[in-house]
Parts: C-alpha cells; sequence; structure tokens
C-alpha cells in the first residue's frame, strides 16, 4: 500500500498544475485579441490572434480579426491574404458578406478597381439591406465615372443607415463632380453635423462654398480643416483616394472659365507652398474676373508663406 502511494505522489508532481498552468486554447487567444483591439493594443491583438491561428489553421474568424488588424497597420497584401482565407474556409457562412466588404476595400486601395467592384456586388447579393455595401458599391461606381450609378447606391446606403456621415461625403463629392453645389453642400453640412471633427469635410466643403462665392465661409473651413489635420490641404492623398485639392484640380480642369475655381486653388497652393503656382493661380482668375480682385487679395492675406 505504501508503494502505491509513492507511486500516486510521483505521478501528481509529473502533472501540471491544471488549475493555475492550463494551456490556453484558440478560442483563449481570439478573445484576448479582440479585448486588446479595444484597447488599442494592435501589436499585442496580432501577437494574440497569430498564436490562435497557429493552433487552429482553421479558424476562420481568426482569420478575419487578423485581416483587419493588418489593413488597419496598412499591410494591405497581408490583409488580402486573410480575407481570402475566410472566404476559403466559410464561404456560406452568415455574415460573410462583411468579409466581401472589407476585402473590397483593400482590393479598391491597392488599384484593384474591377476586383473590388465584383465584391461589393456580392456583398449587395447577400445581404440586400448591408448598407456599407451599396455605399461602396457606389465608391466602385464612381471610380468608373458613373456618377448616377453612385448617387443612386449613396442613396440607397442613406435610405439603410441615415446616420452615417461618410455616406453623405461620398454623395456630397458625387454631387460636387457633376456641378451640383447645393446638394454637395447640405451633404456636407449633414457630415458635420455627424462627425464635427472632420478635418477632410471641411476642406471639401470649403471649396464648396469658395465657388458659390462664400469666400469667408470657405476661409473658415479651410482654417478649422488645417487645425484638424494640416495635411488634408495636401496635393496628393495614400493610396488609391484622392484630396479635395484633387478634386478642385479636376474641376479646374473641366471649368477651365470658373475664376473663382482658379482662385480656390491658388489659396491651397499657398499653403502647400507653391507661391509661384499660386500667383499663377490668382492672375488667371482676375483675367477671367477682374471684379474678384479684393476675393485674391483676401485669400493672399490669410494663407501668406
Amino acid at each position: 500500500m505504501r508503494k502505491f502511494s509513492w507511486l500516486m505522489l510521483l505521478m501528481l508532481l509529473a502533472i501540471p498544475n491544471l488549475q493555475g498552468q492550463t494551456e490556453r486554447s484558440p478560442k483563449d487567444y481570439f478573445d484576448s485579441s479582440v479585448s486588446r483591439l479595444q484597447q488599442g493594443d494592435d501589436d499585442g491583438a496580432l501577437t494574440d490572434i497569430n498564436k490562435a491561428i497557429e493552433l487552429n489553421p482553421s479558424f476562420a474568424q481568426a482569420y478575419f480579426v487578423r485581416g483587419s488588424i493588418r489593413f488597419s497597420k496598412g499591410d494591405l497584401d497581408q490583409a488580402l491574404s486573410d480575407y481570402n482565407k475566410v472566404i476559403e474556409l466559410m464561404p456560406n457562412a452568415p455574415g460573410i458578406e462583411k468579409v466581401y466588404n472589407n476585402r473590397a476595400l483593400v482590393r479598391r486601395m491597392k488599384g484593384d478597381r474591377d476586383g473590388a467592384f465584383d465584391d461589393y456586388n456580392k456583398a449587395v447579393s447577400l445581404n440586400p439591406q448591408f448598407a456599407e455595401a451599396y455605399h461602396g458599391r457606389g465608391n466602385g461606381l464612381g471610380d468608373k465615372g458613373d456618377l448616377d450609378g453612385a448617387l443612386a447606391d449613396y442613396d440607397k446606403a442613406i435610405q439603410l443607415n441615415p446616420n452615417h456621415p461618410a455616406f453623405y461625403i461620398d454623395r456630397g463629392i458625387s454631387y460636387f463632380q457633376k456641378g451640383n453645389l447645393e446638394k454637395a453642400l447640405a451633404d456636407f453640412d449633414r457630415a458635420l453635423e455627424l462627425a464635427p471633427n472632420a478635418a477632410n469635410t471641411y476642406i471639401s466643403r470649403s471649396i464648396v462654398r469658395g465657388l458659390k462665392g462664400d469666400i469667408e465661409g470657405a476661409i473658415a473651413d479651410i482654417k478649422k480643416g488645417a487645425s484638424l489635420n494640416p495635411a488634408v490641404v495636401a496635393e496628393k492623398g495614400k493610396a488609391s483616394f484622392t484630396t479635395p485639392f484633387s478634386r478642385l484640380n479636376d474641376f479646374v480642369v473641366s471649368h477651365p472659365t470658373n475664376a473663382r475655381a482658379y482662385e480656390l486653388r491658388g489659396a491651397f497652393r499657398l499653403l502647400q507652398g507653391q507661391k509661384p503656382e499660386a500667383e499663377l493661380d490668382f492672375r488667371k482668375s482676375l483675367e477671367l474676373d477682374p471684379k474678384l480682385k479684393s476675393e485674391n487679395d483676401r485669400l493672399r492675406e490669410v494663407f501668406k508663406p
């Protein structure tokens, strides 16, 4: 009997303390990753989700989380790979339209507009009540130059979710591109009601206000936008997305006799440190409409280097 007791003791010593040292499961790492994400710890979240996938290579939801983390860190190729894996593992799962929507955004940012458009179409077909997919598809249609189609999709997105500022911003941009300044202004106003610290929206609204002759309103919006984020007055944006300045430049090209478009571009060029180019724009503005001299001078004064 004594020998049996010693044997049991040796076996107990060899077994880990199950209460304090239980190995963590893939779901434990998954839950920890989500918790870290909510706390803003992207690196810690990525470490945990990598461990969840290492322990369970078929854990589809973990690939989705990792794809989202990688996207937020700017790793588009790896994010795309993760979203592809989710669709491979669970092609017909409830909610899979969100994965198609996310993958579409990655594809669009990588310049694959056709692939993105296909994914948005798929998301809409899977869930006709998915507002974000209509919004994304509207962006895709805008990329293709189909502004009427884009507006129809933005209208549907807003019908399904009337409190999402991005829907109004992008619809406002499409209205601006069509030359409907009144509707563009209304959409930018609504977007700023919903998201009052959106720097890009202030800059977009400043352009519309300026083109409508509200120079003081334009100045106020430019100042506000630049104070929130100085980069919003830049000439070039990231990836495939255009800046408000780029859209203004396109407007100048398509409306070569619009004097206020030149004076606004001149103001932006002053902010970009391009004084000679700004002066050329102000000069062109006055050639087209000499009555704008006081406006030109006001913009020079406010935004001088």
